[in-house]
């Protein structure tokens, strides 16, 4: 999943935890949150000889509201834009993997389980799955390409 802008309110970091998975059991991180939006989204997943691509308008935000949504995330990447609803300037590129968390993230942010609102720019997740939810996409645009 893809966007130019993503934003998660009330994100909490739930640790590192096994997750299993069709190929098998992996380490992802565990991240939950009240409510997701995404600037831009783009959505790719392999299915067969395929993949699936989900898009929606350009320009448009998706949101993904309701029940906890909890995630599991492989990796996530993006540019820091904002916390707690102040902009900071791009200069934090951040790369989360269950092998990178950073100290402040896992002691600080995870052990204290506190609820953060965060901006990223340019963001980049790969999720090994996820529950809750339910996610709006304005104008979306399905298609699938060759492996």
């Amino acid at each position: 999943m893809k966007g130019s802008r993503l934003e998660l309110r009330d994100l909490v970091f739930g640790g590192v935890v096994t997750v299993d998975t069709a190929a098998g059991p992996k380490r992802v991180l565990k991240f939950s949150a009240a409510g997701v939006t995404i600037r831009g989204l783009k959505m790719a997943v392999p299915v067969g000889p395929q993949i699936q691509h989900i898009d929606g308008a350009p320009g448009s935000t998706s949101t993904l509201r309701g029940d906890r949504i909890t995630m599991y995330v492989e990796s996530l990447t993006g540019t820091l834009s904002g916390v707690e609803g102040v902009p900071l300037p791009p200069v934090l590129r951040l790369h989360l993997t269950p092998d990178t968390v950073p100290e402040w993230l896992y002691d600080t942010v995870g052990k204290a389980g506190l609820k953060l609102r965060l901006g990223l720019d340019d963001a980049d997740i790969d999720q090994a799955g996820q529950t809750g939810g339910e996610l709006t996409i304005p104008g979306i645009h399905g298609y699938g390409t060759p492996r």
